[in-house]
């Protein structure tokens, strides 16, 4: 029997398939809902456009009570990005105070977050680091003082990372390209058909139901009609 986390997981997991996010694939590990492979684009105007990164994402038995550890497979170059791959984000550090850090417990991990938030938080990490309480000390310190420097080291892992993509996944653009846009609007207008409920005030839906009626009064006619010729005929036969 499936656990809660894993029904959980199931449905988001079917939620970012049928509803994909811009520049985010996902798919299972060995199709174990608790361990997801992520494939990650590069935002726009950043030292990462360009590229494709892998992630793995392990959620524990009690999620989303507590929340998951998510690494880069990729080699990968960031402020708050530890050098085993591990990210410092701080939604996903454990719930509650905690006084070291200084971190409020709403920014820490809530059980409402979902793995789209997650990814979403992410991408935008990558867009703009938290340079006060880096992860990597060294990247932190090359991205405010040596921006040129930062940028060649992570042109050369782009590249590294792209030569391992698996030739199956594809990322997303549902918000930029034109024809997936509309795409995922007519699929998301066909969804809104088939769950809205019929309105019994509709027209059109009244006017069938006079059609109907109308052709059963006709056919009540018709057999009162012949009955009458029945009649007619045998008083003829007298």
């Amino acid at each position: 029997m499936a656990s809660a986390s894993a029904k959980l997981l199931q449905n988001q997991f079917k939620k970012i398939q049928s509803e994909p996010v811009e520049g985010i694939a996902v798919e299972l590990s060995d199709d174990n809902l608790h361990e997801w492979k992520v494939y990650i684009e590069g935002p726009k105007e950043t030292f990462y456009e360009g590229g494709i990164f892998q992630l793995a994402m392990k959620f524990p038995s009690d999620y989303p009570m507590s929340p998951p550890t998510v690494t880069f497979i990729s080699d990968f170059w960031h402020p708050n990005v530890y050098t085993d791959g591990k990210v410092c984000i701080s939604i996903l550090h454990p719930p509650g105070h905690d006084e070291m850090s200084g971190e409020l417990p709403e920014e820490r991990w809530l059980p409402t977050q979902t793995v789209t938030t997650i990814l979403l938080s992410i991408i935008s990490l990558l867009s703009a680091p938290n340079t006060s309480s880096p992860a990597n000390v060294d990247a932190s310190v090359e991205w405010r003082k040596s921006p040129a420097a930062y940028k060649e080291r992570c042109r050369v892992l782009l590249e590294k990372a792209n030569k391992t993509v698996p030739t199956h996944i594809k990322i997303p653009h549902p918000d930029t390209d034109p024809v997936e846009k509309q795409r995922e609007k007519e699929k998301r207008e066909e969804a809104a058909r088939r769950e809205a409920p019929m309105d019994l005030y509709d027209d059109d839906y009244h006017e069938d139901l006079d059609d109907d009626d109308d052709n059963d009064y006709g056919d009540d006619d018709e057999e009162e009609d012949e009955e009458d010729d029945g009649v007619d005929n045998e008083d003829d036969d007298e």
